[in-house]
């Protein structure tokens, strides 16, 4: 899939592909394209899919994640002083800025919400990174996870396999990121990393 010397480059925070955008190098393309995607996500019938573009909130990850989830799988918890608890059960999408390449895999979310002004006030969420075996799709969500699957295809991602990303880093390095420790780097550690 990736060579040693290309893992390495995008550890380095160099961008790989031969397919638009990631040919042109350009962060600007990149992220416009990953945001005609969302959009494309979002127009596929009884799904929502919510964005993290700003880094987490500080820092530079490697990667835009998205939560995508049905509308039935929507819950209200409780409904109490003015706020209303919510659970969603859905699939985290981790698309790479780095390389034209994605990764999936199951994640139940929780938010609190202001009523009156529809205002997220708190929440609980996962990640597909930092586990051993995080990434991969529930047989639950597996129709969910077909159609991101295509929409993915249509703008030229590959969705990588969670064999190929749970294995060990064939090589030493540092990798920027709060996920793991160094003894411990997967594949995916190397594609998908936050540094804050």
């Amino acid at each position: 899939m990736f060579s040693n010397k290309q893992l390495q480059a995008m550890i380095d925070g160099k961008i790989m592909g031969e397919k638009f955008p990631y040919d042109t190098n350009d962060e600007r393309e990149i992220e416009a394209h990953l945001r005609r995607l969302f959009h494309r996500m979002n127009r596929i019938p009884n799904i929502v899919c919510e964005a993290e573009w700003d880094h987490f909130g500080s820092g530079y990850a490697s990667f835009v994640e998205f939560f995508c989830y049905q509308k039935e799988d929507l819950v209200v918890l409780e409904e109490k002083n003015g706020h209303r608890e919510i659970k969603m059960n859905g699939l985290i999408v981790d698309i790479s800025r780095l390389a034209p390449v994605a990764i999936m895999g199951d994640d139940e979310r929780y938010k609190t919400i202001r009523i009156e002004t529809n205002e997220d006030i708190g929440g609980g969420y996962g990640s597909l990174l930092g586990g051993p075996k995080l990434i991969g799709v529930s047989e639950r969500l597996q129709s969910l996870g077909e159609q991101l699957k295509r929409a993915l295809e249509e703008f030229d991602y590959e969705v990588l396999e969670p064999e190929e990303m749970n294995q060990l880093l064939p090589f030493k390095t540092k990798i920027p990121t709060l996920y793991r420790e160094s003894r411990d780097y997967t594949v995916a550690d190397a594609i998908f990393y936050w540094e804050d």
